[in-house]
């Protein structure tokens, strides 16, 4: 073995996973690819350039498949790209991508086949936050954006409150984003670091299909509609939450709680685990500070928005309500049915994150507890 493959082999040990779930039927296929890269010694990458592996869950629609080939331009080699149809195969595509990996003759092909400058007419996710491009902004009424060299669009003008004027960017969150809802695009308007307006969809929706909230697609048999089930959903919330919030300790025993749900765990015990890390979550006066008084929601908003009263108070409060949740749905307190009709439409979410910036804009997003986003949503603005 010479001294390159050594060290191509010692650098696979610990690659890093970029997972993009396509909206629909795909988060059991997510959260088990998640297990096995963890398994393996590999790492959960927080973004296209700290990604080796990108691992696409599902059949991408067309515009997911759009933003994935973007997302795919922006991974540094040696790469792999492999698409994940279902749990049973998230093992063998791993693997698969290992090779891909310490392929040095295709590796050596593909760094070749590579454009020199990156395509940045029709944008991409950029660090993994954020698209610079495909931005249609004859919906959002911006007008044309003037283009820097290569293609990066540089900041327009428009009046601020004061009716100053101000610079005003167009960025993108979203859609393939870690700790973010499947397919959710979130199209902003910033200036400075404030989000002015907004407009939410989901990807390869059909504006014609009629609208059912969110729908939680099938993981298999019967499971979608089990309390074990729609508790783990809960937990991998609550560990998204948690890991933005900056609290990997606590999203990583949530994510633990998450896989022995979907392996079955004892009910009464799986719950005595969910009401520990509540207890945690309680005490922590660092999380209380950091996210107290972010996006409060007061009744009178719960009224105005038409969202369920678990979403009432800060995101702290919002997070022992999700943990709340997954105990009670395997207690048996919790009706799972009615709870997946109270989801929140992607069409409230432009009014909730205007005002803010961007991390504190996923913040929220993240603590509103989303379920699986369906397919029939239609653009919302604000």
């Amino acid at each position: 073995m010479g001294l390159r493959e050594s060290l191509a082999r010692y650098a696979v040990r610990s690659a890093h996973v970029l997972v993009a779930e396509a909206p629909g039927a795909n988060w059991h296929t997510r959260v088990t690819v998640e297990r096995h890269v963890l398994a393996r010694g590999w790492r959960l990458a927080s973004s296209p350039a700290d990604a080796d592996v990108l691992a696409v869950c599902g059949v991408p629609g067309t515009e997911l498949a759009g933003a994935l080939d973007l997302v795919w331009d922006q991974l540094p080699g040696p790469r792999s790209r492999v698409r994940v149809d279902g749990p049973d195969t998230a093992a063998t595509a791993l693997e698969q991508a290992e090779r891909d990996l310490l392929d040095e003759s295709a590796q050596r092909d593909d760094s070749r086949s590579r454009p020199t400058t990156p395509d940045m007419d029709h944008g991409g996710d950029g660090d993994g936050d954020m698209d610079h491009g495909d931005m249609d902004h004859g919906d959002m009424d911006h007008g044309d954006m003037d283009m820097a060299p290569g293609g990066i669009p540089l900041a327009g003008g428009g009046q601020d409150r004061d009716g100053l004027e101000m610079d005003v960017l167009h960025l993108r969150l979203g859609p393939v984003l870690p700790y973010w809802p499947a397919g959710l695009v979130l199209r902003c308007s910033l200036q400075g670091d404030v989000i002015v307006e907004a407009e939410a969809h989901v990807v390869d929706a059909d504006p014609h299909a009629p609208h059912h909230g969110h729908a939680a697609g099938p993981i298999g048999n019967d499971d979608h509609d089990s309390a074990a089930i729609f508790a783990a959903r809960r937990c991998d919330n609550a560990a998204n939450l948690l890991a933005l919030a900056g609290w990997e300790e606590a999203a990583t025993r949530a994510r633990s709680l998450r896989d022995r749900l979907v392996d079955g765990a004892d009910a009464g015990v799986a719950a005595a685990s969910v009401a520990e890390l509540s207890r945690r979550v309680a005490r922590s006066r660092l999380l209380r500070w950091s996210l107290r008084r972010v996006r409060p929601l007061s009744e009178a908003d719960l009224e105005a928005h038409g969202l369920p009263s678990h979403l009432l108070g800060d995101p702290r409060d919002r997070l022992l309500a999700i943990l709340d949740r997954a105990r009670g749905a395997l207690h048996g307190s919790v009706d799972t049915s009615a709870a997946r009709r109270e989801g929140v439409t992607p069409g409230v979410l432009p009014h909730l994150v205007t005002g803010l910036d961007l991390a504190t804009a996923r913040l929220v997003v993240a603590s509103l507890d989303l379920e699986p986003l369906g397919t029939s949503q239609e653009p919302a603005h604000a």
